[in-house]
């Protein structure tokens, strides 16, 4: 057997026994609603951050399938059905994460991944420096939590600030987050916008101002979440496929209609 070959069924095995589904910790914290919602700036934004009283989300707390509900980003207000599923890279070591981000674009239902790995910050709580991987690779950016909590309903939700990509020419830009297609209840979005709104920082308040609510049309609705093993086999089809063709005999297990960007 090749020696890339036997690498590529290695790492395969490495993924398939260290992602595990899902954790499915408590997930809200003792008070929910708009009442409970706290905002921070991002760390790097604030000169006075070691003064800052803001609790992070405990460190299984990020690992869910999320929905993304609002979003400053033009280049995300132009897709529909954005998903994002992180998880443990390796359960030994919680500070790497999988970053696991999928869409489709209008009129094509296609689903389109990317894949990154994020490091949780050294110093900072509820921060995360990306780093991409495939065609993007070495596009890097920091990703800090600014608010989160349940809404009213008892549904998770974050927000989220993320730094420039100079790379793929990103800007920086916020995201709301939800576990629920369905985003979060009125009231308490309202009280998110006035949290971040009233930080007093010019970048945030522009971004806040520029918040889009995201396309969620059902495409996805009844489709399994996409997979780091679907993920990852796909890779392994699309630049192996002629050397390695074998790999599609031995993993002929995912459905049509994805599409890997890496």
């Amino acid at each position: 057997m090749s020696p890339i070959l036997t690498l590529l069924i290695t790492l395969l095995a490495i993924i398939t026994t260290t992602t595990t589904a899902h954790p499915t910790p408590p997930s809200c914290p003792p008070t929910i609603g708009p009442k409970a919602v706290h905002a921070r700036l991002p760390p790097a934004l604030d000169p006075n951050y070691p003064h800052t009283k803001w609790h992070a989300p405990p460190p299984t707390w990020y690992l869910k399938p999320w929905h993304m509900i609002y979003a400053s980003n033009p280049q995300y207000t132009a897709f529909r059905n954005i998903q994002y599923d992180p998880s443990a890279l390796d359960p030994h070591n919680p500070t790497l994460l999988n970053d696991l981000f999928s869409f489709q674009l209008p009129h094509n239902n296609t689903i389109h991944t990317t894949y990154g790995i994020d490091t949780l910050h050294p110093v900072y709580p509820g921060v995360l420096a990306y780093n991409a991987t495939g065609i993007i690779a070495g596009a890097t950016s920091e990703y800090s939590i600014l608010a989160w909590g349940c809404d009213a309903n008892a549904v998770p939700y974050y927000a989220s600030y993320s730094t420039a990509t100079g790379m793929t020419r990103t800007p920086a830009g916020i995201d709301v987050m939800s576990v629920s297609a369905a985003g979060v209840d009125g009231d308490t979005m309202e009280a998110v916008m006035g949290a971040l709104a009233g930080l007093e920082s010019l970048e945030v308040g522009r971004l806040v101002e520029g918040l889009v609510r995201m396309v969620d049309d059902g495409g996805r609705e009844g489709l399994p979440r996409v997979s780091l093993r679907e993920s990852f086999l796909r890779r392994v089809l699309q630049v192996q496929s002629e050397s390695y063709w074998a790999v599609g005999l031995m993993f002929p297990f995912w459905k049509p209609g994805f599409q890997f960007i890496w």
